[in-house]
């Protein structure tokens, strides 16, 4: 069941799991970021694709040379920082 509420359309259906709910955040904050033109990927960062030689670089940069994680809540190792710039990237596909 689909409700309208104000211009919203609201699907109760959708939140009914952590993940639902979760995935509904995210894109309410994706509209948020679009509609004060913040852009919510790396292309629309940059304004072009990034290449694959260009995450490996940010990735290394991350970790300073591959000897370094970061965070605290979740440590980070340099497959997840590339992961995390690829998803960002849109090459989703390319993550192991």
């Amino acid at each position: 069941m689909v409700v309208r509420k104000d211009t919203i359309m609201y699907n109760p259906e959708a939140y009914r799991t952590p993940e639902g709910t979760a995935l509904k955040g995210i894109e309410a904050m994706e509209r948020f970021y679009h509609a004060i033109g913040m852009p919510i990927n790396i292309p629309e960062l940059i304004g072009r694709d990034i290449t694959d030689e260009e995450i490996r670089e940010m990735t290394r940069k991350c970790s300073r040379d591959y000897k370094q994680t970061c965070g605290a809540f979740k440590v980070l190792k340099a497959e997840d920082m590339e992961a995390i710039y690829r998803m960002a990237s849109g090459s989703q596909s390319d993550m192991s």
